[in-house]
């Protein structure tokens, strides 16, 4: 059995970023780097999956370039198996989704049973990449984890974290994609023998043509969600008549103050998850909150849908 940890970097907010005198702007390359919290607990959670299971094997993979090594070893020492680091120059500026088509081609080639991988960060992603993942491979996903144990007949037993403190527990088969939530990462002092193995470790370096996957592929991923800021439908303009003069005054501004506004109806949709959200998507186009979203003649549809 194979697990696949991603393993993603980002800022490390613990350290306060410097800016630059003369624009005032924080600069990247100056920031100091380290692996998501989210990403260090979904190889915590792997290693105890494996407890008990000397036959699982994990398999850390990040997709960057070189600069990453020290914590794919990292991760190594911590007790996983292998690395792989996926890097492309002409695949650098991709975005969510063409990151989910490279890293399923990944799982694919390595022919992972399970996938783990961390929630976004405080700093950005819509946290997508884990569903977008488990579609392209086909197999079922769960998200918000925050802890994997093994349940009956192989299966996995995951407790999810909800909102206000809610924990709900759900069962999932193999293959599984998960998403991880932050959580306080074991801080265990690593044993010096072990960082010393993993100095000298291979790390497998793939390209997209190891993949087998075009970057015409990965752009065409890209370019299948238009995202923009969410704006009102502009207001309508309807023509109002004089309330009657012998009413009260006070009834008379209240009649103006309304002007065409209609308590608007409430419906309640008893559907399933497809039927639901496909009718949500009809309501929201219909009234015009998707229409900034709209490219000269073509439709919302086209540009949300690929």
């Amino acid at each position: 059995m194979k697990i696949l940890v991603c393993q993603e970097l980002g800022l490390d907010l613990r350290v306060p970023p410097e800016r630059d005198l003369a624009s005032r702007r924080v600069r990247a390359e100056w920031s100091v780097c380290r692996v998501k919290p989210a990403d260090a607990r979904a190889l915590d959670l792997a290693l105890s999956l494996r407890i008990g299971r000397p036959e699982i094997e994990i398999i850390l993979v990040h997709l960057g370039p070189q600069s990453a090594d020290e914590w794919l070893r990292e991760g190594l020492a911590k007790g996983a198996d292998r690395a792989v680091r996926i890097w492309d120059e002409e695949a650098a500026e991709a975005r969510t989704q063409g990151a989910a088509v490279i890293l399923a081609a990944a799982g694919a080639a390595l022919e992972c049973d399970l996938a783990l991988l961390g929630t976004p960060g405080p700093l950005g992603a819509g946290g997508q990449i884990g569903v977008l993942v488990a579609e392209a491979l086909g197999t079922c996903c769960v998200t918000q984890a925050g802890d994997i144990g093994w349940g009956e007949g192989g299966r996995l037993l995951i407790e999810r974290s909800l909102v206000r403190g809610w924990r709900e527990r759900v069962s999932a088969p193999l293959p599984a994609v998960v998403t991880v939530s932050p959580a306080e990462a074991d801080t265990r002092d690593i044993p010096v023998a072990a960082r010393l193995r993993a100095a000298t470790a291979d790390i497998t370096v793939w390209s997209l043509a190891d993949l087998g996957v075009p970057l015409a592929r990965i752009r065409q991923a890209d370019s299948a969600l238009h995202t923009t800021l969410p704006r009102a439908p502009r207001p309508k303009l309807h023509p109002l008549t004089a309330p009657d003069s012998s009413l009260p005054a006070f009834d008379r501004i209240l009649k103006l103050v309304r002007g065409a506004v209609t308590r608007r109806e409430e419906r309640l949709v008893r559907a399933g998850g497809e039927e639901a959200a496909e009718e949500l998507f009809q309501l929201l186009r219909d009234e015009g909150w998707l229409d900034h979203l709209r490219r000269g003649p073509s439709t919302v549809e086209s540009h949300l849908r690929p």
